[in-house]
């Protein structure tokens, strides 16, 4: 049998479908087919039944714990008794667990299987306009308000330097050697000065005001069908401040050209249900380039080829430089 770590995405996907499908038997449901839909550190796949649709998760890279999910769910379920959102909805095991767990043959170890309620629509990555990201404003805002008053079970991963991620899921591979290749060129310079002007950001956030935020709201978390709009994917749940949340959205566009356009569109909705958390000028570029920053580590670790993504990433920070200067 391959090893695992040889296995392409649909191989991981094939070895953990016996599995993924034994552990329907946990949930209140009577499966008919499981299909894969796509997914990279995780496998979403169509569930269909005899009275319904769902998408079930199944862990693959391992890069969240338990405890990072039992966050997601108590927000969600938090999210759906308190406010009229439309989120994706857990569903219990028969036992009332928010989640199982599977394994089997070739697969190292256990995955953390999660069933939620389908949500239809298509991402909103396929329809950008800035009617939409006006909307994205709106939910980007409630789910933040709601955030500030909601008391998780335990708190959750802080975002409060550049490098957040545990070391067991993203270890720091930046100065190992083995990557030296791709930071010729002068992209070296470009990162440590990166590093040093977005290092400050963080020393500068208020103390106190960190609270849950989704910590991934980008436009392939959410879905869109007429004038509806869905927020899905809490699993990167974190403890941080609302400034660094709206980064984090706003970062996934940085280089389209209508970006101004979706990012004022974006401010005009988030305006309209709370307070823009944007404290002085250049502080959301900021913690834009703390993504990026902390990307380029992600991708050394997940990626043999992580090239198209460093080829995009530099120039960005670069730019980020050239704006707000060594200290923005």
């Amino acid at each position: 049998m391959k090893p695992w770590d040889e296995l392409t995405e649909r191989g991981k996907w094939r070895r953990l479908r016996p599995a993924a499908w034994n552990g329907l038997a946990d949930y209140p449901i009577a499966p008919t087919k499981l299909t894969f839909v796509g997914g990279f550190t995780n496998a979403i796949c169509r569930v269909d039944t005899t009275h319904g649709v769902y998408a079930l998760r199944v862990d693959v890279f391992q890069d969240h714990s338990d405890a990072d999910v039992d966050v997601e769910v108590a927000w969600l379920d938090a999210l759906s008794r308190d406010t009229d959102l439309d989120v994706s909805l857990p569903v219990r095991t028969r036992d009332g667990r928010p989640y199982t767990h599977i394994t089997g043959p070739g697969i190292p170890g256990e995955r953390r299987a999660t069933l939620f309620e389908w949500i239809p629509g298509k991402p909103l990555g396929d329809d950008l306009s800035p009617s939409r990201y006006r909307q994205l404003g709106k939910l980007s805002a409630a789910l933040t308000v709601h955030g500030a008053s909601f008391e998780p079970p335990h708190r959750p991963m802080a975002w409060d330097r550049i490098f957040y991620w545990p070391a067991e899921a993203d270890p720091y591979v930046i100065d190992d050697e083995r990557h030296a290749h791709h930071f010729g060129g002068g992209r070296r310079e470009v990162l440590d000065r990166a590093v040093a002007a977005i290092e400050p950001a963080f020393d500068r956030l208020p103390s106190g005001g960190a609270q849950v935020v989704h910590g991934d709201l980008h436009p392939w978390n959410v879905h869109v069908r007429r004038d509806r709009m869905w927020a899905l994917d809490f699993e990167d749940v974190m403890w941080a401040h609302p400034v660094q949340d709206v980064a984090i959205t706003l970062f996934y566009e940085r280089s389209r050209e209508d970006y101004r356009e979706l990012r004022g569109a974006f401010e005009e909705g988030y305006r309209t249900v709370g307070g823009w958390p944007e404290s002085y000028p250049g502080e959301i570029d900021t913690f834009i380039a703390a993504r990026g920053v902390s990307f380029v580590n992600f991708v050394l670790n997940v990626l043999d080829d992580p090239e198209d993504y460093l080829s995009l990433a530099f120039p960005r920070l670069e730019a980020f430089l050239s704006a707000w200067g060594e200290t923005p």
